[in-house]
């Protein structure tokens, strides 16, 4: 977490690190673990406390454990971690709120959706929202359902 909290800003490309490692540690093809409920309390803290632009991801793994845990993808959540993953899940919607004024792309903005969906007990809206890619967006505007 200390790489994390060191380069909270936007990454360049979707495999640079930190977040490589942690996503692929903690939410691999969608399937988490013990300690993935262990890390998002310190996910959300840091993103909380920086005040310069965050990458997309301290919205995203957080929303992508909680709907992986949610669906059974994952172990139960273990009575010493509960009280502070739920702690962490709830201030979504503040993270997303405190870095509402900065330049978001199209990854970002649907991952904050997803957060606040998280964070509002939505897992299915929030699974959707991270499902949504740019191919799935058309087929809706173009209501190519077939």
């Amino acid at each position: 977490m200390k790489n994390l909290q060191e380069s909270p800003e936007p990454m360049p490309a979707p495999n640079a690190e930190p977040w490589f490692s942690l996503w692929s540690s903690l939410c691999h093809q969608g399937d988490v673990y013990t300690a993935s409920y262990a890390a998002v309390p310190h996910i959300v803290r840091i993103a909380l406390t920086t005040a310069t632009p965050i990458d997309f991801s301290f919205y995203q793994l957080p929303a992508s454990i909680e709907v992986s845990r949610k669906t059974g993808r994952g172990p139960e959540l273990p009575a010493d971690l509960e009280e502070a993953y739920r702690h962490a899940i709830a201030p979504l919607t503040e993270c997303v709120s405190l870095h509402r004024h900065e330049a978001w792309d199209r990854w970002t903005f649907r991952s904050a959706s997803a957060a606040q969906a998280v964070a509002k007990g939505h897992i299915d809206i929030a699974e959707a929202l991270s499902n949504l890619d740019d191919d799935i967006i058309a087929r809706i505007i173009n209501s190519d359902f077939d």
